[in-house]
């Protein structure tokens, strides 16, 4: 038997991306990753059951729900602080 491989044609890291486990790509926090250095936190989103959770940019693409699957936990999700460009 032969195995196909597929050309993946968009980043993982790009919102709207989703993977082969139904996790969404929310977007991309601006925060560091704290657990594996030269990283960023990007916001996912569970399509089965609605769990948003944060993992950094090599775990998107095999990702499993916390929540549903017995992923592994994710990474702290956090706010981005006021923008000094607010609209008023």
């Amino acid at each position: 038997m032969r195995r196909i491989r597929i050309k993946q044609t968009t980043g993982t890291t790009v919102p709207g991306f989703e993977n082969g486990n139904g996790q969404r790509v929310v977007r991309d926090t601006g925060f560091a990753s704290e657990s594996f250095p030269g990283q960023r936190v990007y916001h996912l989103r569970c399509r089965r059951c609605e769990f948003q959770y944060g993992a950094n940019g090599t775990d998107i693409l095999k990702r499993l729900c916390p929540r549903c699957q017995g992923g592994a936990r994710g990474e702290r999700l956090r706010d981005p602080g006021p923008s000094l460009f607010a609209e008023i």
